[in-house]
């Protein structure tokens, strides 16, 4: 009986050594989170083709895109939607303006679509630059500068001051008040001065990070402006400008 219990035994051992093992796989790498920022001065929306359909990720130029989290790492095509109607269709129609593709060695990026050259008029063709947004290089706490303009430009935050030249970024991360504020001044290099360009506060938490973009408009930023404004002074001259965005991963 003894003899038997053994032999049992010994034949389910063999059984289960025979059954194949499956290796635990590890998890795949999601897709890394995206956000969009289109210095261009032409009007009309942007989207994403996805499938047969389009998902809209901005309205309009110099405007920070909300976060879109792709699918899958495959190319995405952006499209530029046209503000008059085709004369022969008389439909507002799409054109594919370029291609991006989400980086697989991060979690987190913005993507900077630029028209060269950017002028009012002139067909561009649209550049794609991708920003490192992960933690580990942009932590929480700091103010990421984005230099994309033309020239050297200065960040004065509270007391610590940042010079970053043009196609470069920095990190920094300055002392906030007990309300979370802190004083920024932007300044364009031009000749042997420098040009006050912005003097704001901005509001930065703990669990949140700001990025600073300086960028050059050709236009002047007209589109910020209202028809009467123009007529009473003029169009706006060309220069830098700066925007901010706030985000909490």
């Amino acid at each position: 009986m003894i003899a038997l219990l053994h032999r049992s035994i010994f034949t389910l051992c063999l059984l289960l050594l025979a059954l194949p093992v499956r290796a635990q796989q590890p998890e795949a790498p999601k897709p890394a989170k995206l956000r969009f920022i289109f210095l261009d001065e032409s009007a009309g929306a942007y989207s994403l083709k996805i499938g047969s359909h389009y998902q809209q990720i901005s309205s309009k130029p110099y405007v920070i895109s909300p976060v879109f989290t792709p699918a899958t790492d495959d190319r995405l095509d952006i499209y530029k939607t046209n503000t008059t109607p085709d004369p022969i269709t008389g439909k507002i129609e799409r054109v594919k303006i370029t291609s991006v593709t989400p980086p697989a060695d991060t979690t987190s990026a913005l993507v900077v679509v630029t028209p060269r050259p950017a002028q009012p008029g002139v067909t561009p063709v649209y550049g794609v630059q991708l920003i490192d947004s992960s933690i580990a290089r942009f932590p929480l706490g700091s103010i990421r500068i984005l230099n994309l303009g033309r020239v050297t430009m200065a960040a004065q935050f509270g007391s610590s001051q940042i010079v970053v030249q043009p196609g470069s970024f920095q990190v920094a991360q300055p002392s906030a008040d007990r309300r979370f504020r802190i004083l920024a001044k932007i300044a364009a290099r031009s000749g042997d001065n420098w040009e006050l360009r912005s003097d704001n506060l901005i509001i930065l938490h703990p669990d949140e990070r700001v990025t600073g973009v300086f960028f050059y408009s050709p236009s002047g930023m007209i589109h910020t402006f209202t028809r009467d404004e123009i007529l009473e002074h003029g169009p706006p001259p060309p220069g830098h400008f700066w925007l901010t965005y706030s985000d909490a991963p």
